[in-house]
Formats: C-alpha cells, sequence, structure tokens
C-alpha cells in the first residue's frame, strides 16, 4: 500500500476519519512512520515527491478542519496528529 492510500484510499486514514468519525490509531502510526522514514530523503533532496505531498496536504486540511460529529477524543487526537505532523514538517527546514 503506497503513502496515498495509507491516507485517503478506499480503507485509507481519511476515509475513515470522515465517513465514520473515527481516529485510526494504527493508520495514523504508519502515516508517521513514512514520513519519518522519508524524512532524510526529503530533506537532502530539498523537495518532497507530488503524489505524496498532495496526501499530506488532504491529512492536513482534514485534521485541520475538525469535524462537529467527532467524538471529544476523536478531536483532540486529530488535534495531536496535527501537531506531530508540524513538528515533522517543520523538522525539513532545520539545518
Amino acid at each position: 500500500m503506497n503513502f496515498s492510500d495509507i491516507v485517503q484510499g478506499e480503507d485509507g486514514f481519511l476515509v475513515e476519519l470522515r465517513c465514520n468519525n473515527t481516529f485510526q490509531v494504527q493508520l495514523f502510526g504508519k502515516i508517521k512512520a513514512y514520513l519519518l522514514e522519508n524524512q532524510p530523503a526529503w530533506k537532502a533532496a530539498g523537495a518532497i515527491p507530488i503524489p505524496d505531498a498532495v496526501a499530506m496536504f488532504n491529512l492536513i486540511d482534514q485534521l485541520a478542519g475538525g469535524n462537529r460529529y467527532w467524538s471529544e477524543e476523536t478531536g483532540r487526537q486529530a488535534e495531536d496528529a496535527l501537531f506531530e505532523l508540524q513538528e515533522i514538517i517543520d523538522s525539513l527546514e532545520e539545518t
């Protein structure tokens, strides 16, 4: 399963979040692992491949947008996940 599928594929993280109002901890763990694994190569290249960047943009957009149907726990998980993603992205600029 490629990164885009993990994030926004038919059985992906965002489908569960949007359709079932469920934060899938295991899928988010795969997302974080992928980002951390690829972070050094992206930093060295000075670029993120377009499919990965699009998936990240969609992920950030959905997490930041919130949802009135989410439980308090799901909202908290989404907020925490957003902060974790921001840290990973910010580290790309560090020298």
